[in-house]
């Protein structure tokens, strides 16, 4: 069975003009071939960059003897990226759509961004589920998370779960490596069940 997507004729929903051609679909849009390749490469390209400043930040702190701090930014890395794959995934229909927690912009999920009502910086709540949902890349980066909508939205959920959220957020904590370690075990045993309902549905 090949791993490709499977293609269709239709226009291109990039902006790269071409019309009637062989596309893939990805949520609700299409993509031409070169599109495609050029969407998933850019993606890699990006994963690539941040795997590369953690492991020149590791190497840093081996080489200057913190072998404490380097095992910790490794574990916090592993658990931004399963965190991440989990909330976007739960975000989604079994066809991959997920739609923006702070607008109506729909997008396949690996296209989405994992935003946070309080930012990851507050480690009581970096990875509470509560505090972060899905959200595309204009509300995530140049609307800075969209805060006003998104507290209207939590609110909607859960009557003042976002003072609720801010109120934890102030509470100092310093996660230890045993904590990391349970955290990281437990969140990968929860995508690795998302991963497989996910196949089975598509």
């Amino acid at each position: 069975m090949s791993l490709l997507p499977r293609t269709k004729f239709g226009d291109c929903s990039c902006g790269c003009g071409q019309k009637d051609i062989e596309v893939i679909k990805v949520g609700k849009l299409l993509y031409c071939l070169s599109s495609y390749r050029a969407m998933k490469t850019k993606q890699q390209v990006s994963k690539a960059n941040v795997r590369n400043q953690v492991r020149r930040l590791g190497n840093k702190q081996v080489s200057e003897g913190n072998y404490f701090m380097a095992e910790k930014q490794a574990l916090t890395y592993d658990l931004d990226f399963c965190f991440s794959r989990i909330v976007r995934m739960m975000g989604s229909d079994s066809k991959g759509n997920c739609q923006c927690y702070t607008c109506p912009t729909n997008k396949h999920w690996s296209m989405m961004q994992c935003g946070h009502f309080e930012k990851r910086g507050n480690t009581q709540i970096r990875w509470d589920f509560r505090n972060a949902k899905p959200q595309c890349k204009n509300c995530n980066e140049n609307l800075d998370g969209n805060y006003e909508i998104f507290a209207e939205r939590l609110n909607q959920e859960e009557v003042g779960l976002a003072e609720q959220l801010k109120e934890i957020s102030r509470e100092p904590y310093k996660w230890s490596r045993e904590e990391m370690k349970q955290l990281l075990t437990d969140l990968r045993q929860r995508l690795r069940i998302i991963e497989t309902k996910f196949k089975t549905e598509q």
